[in-house]
């Protein structure tokens, strides 16, 4: 747990604002929020069991993450075998996380139990993701190139929140790395020799209960802790461009991480295009010379 941790702001709390007031107290100027009393209704919190769970979607394979090591490298698994790890207790020290499931694509039998936070228009969510973890689950300190809401189903949460402008102080990986978004810095046990200023970077420690959704604006970097057996679905929609100009940093990053993605997508398509290119001008010779000859 973030025990260690001191905040030296506050995150406030809101009992279900209306959409105008979340927008010009929170969206607009990007300041995270705790919002209570806007998931009475949703089904997944009522029905949403692990036995439940089995039964709907425990014959689908899903990616299970090893958090300690922060790779996708167990082995994908059933999801009613990860149940059951979770539910005797095997993985209760959080060495597996079944983490960042895209629910419609992953688990889609759970669709129809999917409510949307009603301070944005749905069909401005561009992803909707299940975190489900044993309790231990840590994921560590990055930012996203998105808004989010990250809403509690079941089980308790611990967040580390700090401002985009402490980038310095919280020492991304070089842009050189796939996941420069993520810091250096081990929360957990923060090595203060190698990242003295870490020690005076600002920070909001909070807690997420059932029922609490917070609001994690663009390039606000956060850390979680799993406290026990947890449950959360995390709502991504997009920024206004203002706001990825106020931190031309970020997004230079993310620019770059974009283009070399689809650079490498287009190189790995490029003898598939070429096969094609040459098949289709193979053809077009020959529909060509049967002309000539006719």
């Amino acid at each position: 747990m973030f025990d260690d941790v001191k905040s030296t702001f506050e995150v406030p709390r809101v009992e279900r604002p209306s959409r105008r007031e979340f927008e010009e107290r929170f969206l607009f100027p990007q300041r995270p929020v705790i919002i209570s009393g806007a998931m009475e209704d949703w089904p997944a919190r009522e029905r949403w069991t692990n036995d439940y769970l089995t039964e709907k979607v425990g014959a689908r394979t899903v990616d299970i993450r090893n958090p300690k090591k922060r790779l996708i490298d167990a082995p994908p698994m059933k999801l009613a075998e990860y149940i059951d790890l979770l539910a005797g207790g095997a993985i209760s020290d959080g060495q597996l996380y079944a983490a960042n499931l895209p629910i419609r694509t992953t688990l889609p039998e759970l669709w129809p139990d999917v409510r949307f936070p009603p301070f944005v228009d749905e069909d401005k969510y561009r992803e909707v993701n299940l975190w489900f973890g044993p309790g231990n689950n840590f994921t560590p300190l990055h930012y996203d190139p998105g808004n989010n809401f990250l809403t509690q189903i079941r089980g308790r949460k611990q967040v580390i929140l700090c401002p985009p402008r402490e980038i310095a102080r919280l020492y991304p990986l070089p842009f050189s790395y796939a996941v420069n978004h993520f810091s250096q810095v081990n929360v957990l046990s923060p090595d203060l020799t190698r990242f003295p200023a870490w020690a005076h970077a600002d920070r909001a420690l909070l807690e997420l209960g059932p029922g609490d959704m917070l609001f994690i604006p663009i390039y606000w970097w956060h850390a979680v802790w799993g406290i026990d057996q947890n449950m959360s679905i995390s709502y991504w929609w997009g920024a206004r461009l203002a706001n990825f100009l106020q931190h031309p940093r970020q997004t230079a990053a993310w620019i770059e991480k974009m283009f070399v993605k689809r650079f490498k997508a287009v190189t790995l398509r490029a003898p598939d295009l070429v096969r094609r290119s040459t098949d289709d001008q193979a053809h077009g010779l020959g529909v060509a010379a049967r002309a000539d000859a006719r």
